[in-house]
């Protein structure tokens, strides 16, 4: 069986994380020419400080030119690729930069992005890792200046990039910090094997049938990051053989340690193969613990019963004997034993179980019976295949499908986590046979969650 799952957390928990450390508005103030770029600052604080030389109103020009900017940023947007998740922020703002003492200035608009991008991986050990890193991107890193001095017009650059990094990008820093040590704290392994070790051992499912389940995981692998509606997951997959067994507790299985979890495709939903197997004396005490307590008609007047079903195999067919009795006319009550052979057949279209090939021979003491058995054999074949050898198990099934989604629509496994899935289809594949048991096997096809809330 393939069951593979989303492991997600809600969008909420990394907007907090981020939406503590950055505000909707940021904005910052300064002075002096540390903010023209590269080597123009230099050119210009050179010419500006022999300028100061002849003209003492220059000296002081690092303190006169006076800058500020303000931005205003949106809500967070999620875009999952690959192994790598985005949170990314946009914003729009405005710079004014001025020069008091000549009172000239220019102003120019902002816009960019801001944000947090990580990259999740799961380690062989089921181990979760994720690094984080903030990003800062800027329309234009450098805006023109023109200054006039004296008639010279001396052109320069301002870069807002140095103050932008200190105002936003150092507290993005915080904010992934916080974000990989959330993320790397949940112990995925201990929550994993927890439940895993407890498979050592048959579950009983349910002790009135003394049905049982085993499931042996054999393989485990994750794939890309997925971003839905309010989630943002990793997904899971693993290769589990499932069994279900009626009778007596099957022997435990001999798991060792978790198997590694490797990179790998993993689906969007689970497919399970889910075989039903029981021993022939197993499904007797079954058969026979649910048989109607009433007759039923074969004719006006004429009314029979079976009791003490054994089935077994012969020849890859079902052998089946059954103490049979008739009541004529609540009078006469002969008894008999029935040997019958039947092979079952389950209609996958229709979802109709039935023997095929039915015959049966009758031993008794009775004339009665053996000459209304020669007279009437068909027509007690007829009401046999009707009564117990024809079954529609759509409406059961369907009825299976609705306790199980009630079972698994949402389950806590731990503080603040989830299981939540959803069956789409449960239908029978198979019914089989061999020397010492009966199967059938079930395919429940669905999608799964395991939900990390804060």
């Amino acid at each position: 069986s393939k069951i593979d799952i989303n492991i997600s957390m809600k969008k909420s928990i990394v907007e907090n994380l981020i939406n503590k450390q950055l505000p909707y508005t940021i904005e910052d103030s300064g002075s002096g020419t540390q903010i023209f770029n590269g080597n123009k600052n230099n050119a210009l604080s050179v010419g500006l400080d022999l300028l100061g030389v002849v003209d003492k109103k220059f000296s002081r020009f690092s303190e006169s030119f006076i800058w500020a900017y303000k931005i205003n940023r949106s809500p967070i947007v999620f875009d999952a690729q690959g192994q790598e998740v985005r949170a990314t922020t946009s914003f729009t703002g405005l710079f004014k930069a001025n020069w008091n003492n000549q009172k000239q200035g220019t102003e120019i608009n902002l816009d960019g992005s801001a944000g947090i991008k990580s990259r999740i991986s799961i380690t062989p050990n089921w181990g979760i890792e994720c690094y984080s890193s903030p990003f800062l991107n800027i329309s234009d890193n450098n805006l023109p200046l023109t200054l006039d001095i004296y008639g010279l017009k001396l052109k320069t650059d301002i870069n807002i990039n140095d103050s932008l990094q200190k105002s936003v990008v150092s507290k993005l820093t915080v904010a992934t910090k916080e974000l990989d040590s959330k993320i790397s704290s949940f112990n995925l392994r201990a929550l994993v094997e927890k439940y895993w070790l407890e498979l050592k051992e048959p579950i009983l499912v349910n002790p009135d049938y003394d049905l049982w389940l085993t499931a042996d995981l054999n393989s485990a692998r994750y794939s890309d990051l997925v971003s839905n509606n309010d989630q943002l997951g990793i997904k899971v997959g693993t290769d589990v053989k499932l069994q279900l067994y009626f009778g007596e507790k099957p022997a435990a299985l001999n798991l060792i340690s978790l198997p590694p979890v490797n990179f790998g495709f993993v689906d969007d939903n689970f497919n399970i193969l889910l075989p039903v197997s029981s021993s022939y004396s197993s499904l007797n005490e079954v058969i026979n613990k649910n048989l109607p307590k009433e007759n039923f008609k074969v004719f006006s007047g004429v009314y029979s019963h079976i009791n003490n079903i054994a089935l077994s195999n012969s020849n890859n067919e079902l052998y089946i004997t059954s103490d049979f009795s008739v009541s004529i006319l609540n009078f006469l009550k002969p008894t008999g034993i029935i040997k019958a052979t039947i092979k079952p057949n389950f209609d996958t279209n229709t979802g109709v179980l039935s023997g095929e090939n039915f015959d049966y021979n009758l031993e008794t003491n009775s004339f009665i019976l053996t000459i209304a058995n020669k007279l009437f054999k068909n027509k007690i074949k007829e009401t046999i295949v009707k009564n117990y050898l024809s079954f529609n198990a759509s409406e059961n099934i369907n009825l299976a499908k609705e306790f199980l989604q009630k079972k698994v629509e949402n389950v806590q496994v731990d503080k603040n986590i989830y299981l939540k899935s959803n069956i789409t289809s449960l239908k029978v594949n198979t019914v089989s046979l061999d020397e010492n048991n009966i199967s059938v096997i079930f395919n429940i096809i669905g999608n799964s969650s395991l939900e990390i809330s804060e």
